[in-house]
């Protein structure tokens, strides 16, 4: 079982994105054929919001499209509580609307990414700290991508890298 706290802090119509966010998240909960009840936050943000965040919990000076939280909890507090409370998720719909634009995909098909993404994070996924563990990473995420029929393509090159390290100096 499933819960999703959302939470809207943009003056956006959200309804379509949390419906989404279920979808995905509901077939990562299977796919990763997790057992423990789980709990988490998905918040939709303006860029000004999701820029303060990636500066003073990341300490990037850039507009974030997702940012995730994870919390970590052991086999007594799950026990105890329930359920597994697993992060928080942050997205940022106008950076999702511009890079959808930048990298030719549809919205659903960037908020898709972006939920799946986060998601991954929260249950303890990174590609940041090596090859195999971004491989891996990867792969569940394109897996989770396609059982929700969202064809979804990285076009990150080291141009955008570079771009993102400029604003960080």
């Amino acid at each position: 079982m499933i819960s999703i706290d959302f939470i809207n802090e943009t003056d956006l119509k959200v309804k379509e994105w949390e419906d989404l966010a279920k979808q995905i998240i509901n077939s990562g909960f299977k796919y990763l054929k997790l057992k423990n009840k789980i709990n988490l936050s998905i918040t939709f943000l303006d860029s000004e919001p999701a820029q303060k965040i990636n500066q003073e919990y990341r300490n990037h000076s850039y507009i974030p499209d997702v940012t995730s939280f994870p919390i970590e909890m052991s086999p007594q507090e799950i026990k105890a509580l329930g359920y597994q409370e697993i992060g928080d998720i942050f997205i940022c719909i106008e950076e999702a609307e511009r890079k959808s634009i930048k990298y030719d995909h549809s919205l659903k098909e960037e908020m898709g990414f972006l939920f799946t993404h986060g998601f991954l994070h929260l249950m303890g996924y990174d590609h940041e700290t090596n090859e195999k563990d971004e491989e891996e990473m990867f792969f569940i995420q394109d897996e989770i991508l396609k059982i929700n029929k969202i064809n979804y393509t990285i076009k990150f090159t080291e141009e955008d890298y570079k771009e993102i390290e400029e604003k960080d100096e």
